[in-house]
């Protein structure tokens, strides 16, 4: 179920945007289009909240109290690879300031 929510989220999202950055031709517009051109910062603010409201799913789905453990965990297996980065970054540096 959380999945569909999810699909459904993202599906009002692009067509929030659609809704923003597609528009009809001059010709054919009628009322409802017209609105849509002289109040466009009431849909700018649509998108722009479910676009946050996305954001925020997303940041409330992280498990935080394990967080701690598993950057501990990636700094020891990519430790060999951090410091060859640092030793290349200092030589990096001496090369380029002296």
């Amino acid at each position: 179920m959380r999945r569909i929510f999810g699909l459904f989220a993202v599906t009002a999202a692009g067509l929030g945007l659609l809704l923003l950055f597609a528009g009809p031709d001059a010709p054919s517009l009628d009322v409802q289009v017209r609105t849509l051109q002289d109040a466009p910062v009431a849909y700018s603010g649509w998108a722009l909240g479910l676009i946050m409201g996305l954001g925020l799913a997303w940041i409330a789905s992280i498990e935080w109290a394990d967080l701690p453990v598993r950057l501990g965990a990636w700094l020891r297996v990519q430790g060999r690879r951090l410091a060859l980065a640092a030793l290349g970054g200092a030589f990096a540096g001496i090369l380029l300031f002296f």
